[in-house]
């Protein structure tokens, strides 16, 4: 779910446009918004309010998902140390979340401590609250339950937090807590933010009805669950257009939905779809991984590829890229291209350090496949080491289970 950034004080010079644009950005219309924060840019203002109102641009531009041209308008800021400290936290805030759209999470987390070192006693509390919110949600996103668990803490010890909360920190305090297992307190506070907001914009709706589908699949009620999700991308396509990437995350949750059902042929196109709208590699795997389970393994090998070379495209290693060469690798073993499998497994062994609580019980499976390889080729003394990683990770999933 998109996390706003606090959209600053409308401008000393003719507040008409960041007014509407303001205006439109909460009901969703960003078409409109963008219009009215370029004419706020364009105008002759203050150094303070020209950041406002590059903020609030570059806010909206990103919600349309111009992230290039959201980047540049942050960039061309000019002299930011001059500015009052409140005017940087939400610069670097808002900078965060276009990072870590582009998939550049270390730069994200980067941006996002700069904006939390810079807050004080006399930080407004809402913008104090968006920031530990979006870095908790961005903390989830890597699998570190822990430390979002702690940003969210930090937003909960600000005085007065329950009234000055936007409302996408109950939907991620909600999904912090699926992701814990306490899965009636998510559902409760998804309901509960339902019910306390009937005039919730269309794109917060998507996202409840979205973490709602997830909830009703995990408790085996599937069919709630796809009228959910159904529900959740229409009010998405709603909010954003037909090819947002957001929308192409909606189609990924219903696809996957499917294919925990074996209805393969239904969740295909959704997957197809999603890609023609977002050439993002966790789409790309998903694809590849149905179709390798139904034998289709020339067109997964492709797929996996396609993923692998978007990852090699980013600036630092990604944990994400794990899961799909361990994928690629499976896929080669399975047809005889050891020498390839191996280049794979060893792609793997490099990005463990990146690997997250979540990862163990896939990392185990390719150590272990990987194992097998190795002693078959007759190194014992590298497959003894792999073996001893691989049960590590199986230990430490078995102990998660059990809690």
């Amino acid at each position: 779910m998109t996390i706003w950034p606090l959209l600053l004080s409308v401008s000393i010079c003719d507040p008409a446009p960041a007014m509407e644009g303001k205006r439109f950005f909460d009901q969703g219309k960003f078409a409109e918004a963008e219009a009215q924060f370029r004419r706020a840019v364009n105008q002759s203002c203050g150094a303070v309010q020209r950041l406002a109102d590059r903020i609030n641009l570059a806010a909206t531009l990103r919600e349309r998902n111009a992230l290039a041209e959201a980047k540049e308008v942050l960039k061309n800021v000019a002299d930011l140390n001059e500015l009052p400290v409140d005017s940087r936290i939400a610069y670097w805030n808002c900078f965060a979340l276009i990072e870590e759209q582009l998939g550049y999470s270390a730069q994200a987390e980067s941006a996002y401590r700069k904006a939390l070192a810079l807050i004080n006693g006399d930080t407004p509390r809402r913008l104090t609250l968006q920031v530990w919110t979006n870095f908790a949600r961005q903390r989830m996103r890597q699998g570190r339950i822990d430390e979002a668990e702690r940003a969210m803490q930090q937003a909960r010890e600000q005085p007065g937090w329950q009234h000055d909360r936007p409302l996408a920190f109950d939907l991620n305090l909600a999904e912090l807590r699926r992701m814990q297992g306490r899965t009636r307190e998510a559902e409760q506070t998804l309901r509960t933010l339902l019910r306390e907001n009937r005039q919730m914009p269309t794109q917060m709706r998507g996202a409840v009805a979205n973490n709602l589908a997830s909830l009703a699949a995990a408790r085996g009620s599937n069919r709630e669950a796809e009228s959910l999700w159904r529900d959740a991308l229409r009010e998405l396509r709603e909010a954003y257009g037909p090819s947002h990437p957001i929308v192409a995350k909606s189609l990924n949750n219903l696809a996957a939905h499917y294919v925990s059902r074996k209805r393969f042929a239904e969740a295909e196109p959704l997957y197809r779809e999603a890609i023609a709208m977002q050439e993002d590699p966790i789409l790309l795997n998903n694809l590849a991984t149905l179709l390798h389970r139904r034998g289709r393994l020339s067109e997964a090998e492709a797929l996996y590829r396609r993923a692998v070379s978007v990852f090699e495209l980013r600036p630092r290693p990604d944990r994400e890229a794990l899961q799909l060469h361990g994928n690629l690798a499976a896929l080669l073993a399975e047809t005889a291209r050891v020498e390839d499998a191996l280049t794979e497994f060893q792609a793997v062994l490099q990005l463990l350090p990146l690997a997250v609580p979540a990862d163990e019980p896939a990392v185990a499976r390719y150590l272990e496949t990987y194992e097998i390889i190795l002693r078959k080729r007759s190194d014992s003394v590298e497959a003894e080491r792999v073996a001893a990683i691989a049960m590590r990770y199986r230990v430490r999933s078995a102990l998660r289970a059990e809690n």
